[in-house]
């Protein structure tokens, strides 16, 4: 049996990110009048390049390639090529939206924000809240008495993955379940501070920010890898929070020396009136 305070995090983790994802959405649009559609083109730029083209680079390099299993079979070669390619795929599609899809709102600092809230946001409700209503859907199942049913209708070379992942929902703690909003939290807090680093490259004309977004995503993400079977996961959660703080603090400090003072959000340059 899956115990029931495991569900009711689980339902509370969705709840969470749903409200984060939605409050960013509802707070830049009315706080600072930035487009829906900036926060859509954020989505759309993560799926895109991290969900597809990034998987593609992943099937060529780690299965179809030679250094496939050398990397595998090396933590820290795994840690950096994981880390590298997802700073520099989700990074570059930052780039190639806020240059050419976004070129008509450069006026506005607060697109970024927005941007970034997009970006975040779709992968927390891709990779966070859907793996909880899947988990959620597996332990009502397996409550009810159907496991085996679920096990016998997967193919063998799967019923052994399918029976560990039961394993797991029925003898974690709910702290393991409480970690994937934590962690998702981080994510979107990390995501809106490299948009805003992206942001001032692309504005600015400042290329080393673009650069320096993709060095950040590259630490934080290796160290996630490197750290998560080593910790205890709130432990490895608080690191992995405190590396997106300082990140954000950063990237706060770039944004009053570099786009404080832009443009009011309300205010139509004048090339764009017409």
């Amino acid at each position: 049996m899956v115990p029931s305070t495991s569900i009711a995090v689980m339902i509370c983790g969705i709840v969470f990110i749903l409200v984060l994802v939605i409050g960013l959405l509802l707070f830049y649009k009315f706080k600072y009048h930035t487009k829906i559609t900036t926060f859509l083109i954020g989505a759309a730029a993560f799926i895109l390049f991290a969900l597809v083209l990034e998987q593609i680079m992943h099937v060529i390099v780690l299965f179809k390639s030679p250094a496939g299993d050398k990397i595998q079979n090396n933590i820290w070669l795994y840690a950096l090529y994981g880390g590298l390619a997802a700073g520099v795929f989700e990074e570059t599609g930052r780039l190639i939206a806020m240059k050419f899809l976004l070129k008509k709102e450069h006026y506005k600092p607060h697109t970024a924000l927005m941007y970034g809230a997009g970006h975040g946001g779709i992968e927390a409700v891709l990779l966070g809240a859907m793996s909880l209503v899947s988990n959620i859907i597996y332990s009502l199942m397996i409550n009810a008495g159907q496991e085996q049913m679920l096990l016998s209708q997967v193919p063998a070379e799967q019923k052994e993955a399918l029976q560990t992942a039961f394993t797991q929902l029925k003898e974690y703690s709910p702290a393991v379940f409480a970690a994937v909003p934590a962690e998702r939290l981080s994510a979107v807090t990390l995501h809106i501070a490299l948009s805003v680093l992206v942001w001032t490259a692309v504005v600015k004309k400042k290329p080393a920010f673009f650069f320096l977004a993709i060095l950040i995503h590259t630490a934080v993400d290796a160290a996630a890898v490197l750290l998560k079977d080593r910790l205890p996961i709130p432990v490895l959660e608080l690191i992995i929070f405190a590396m997106s703080v300082i990140a954000a603090v950063f990237a706060y400090i770039i944004w009053k020396k570099h786009l404080k003072g832009a443009p009011s959000e309300t205010t139509v340059p004048e090339e764009s009136a017409a």
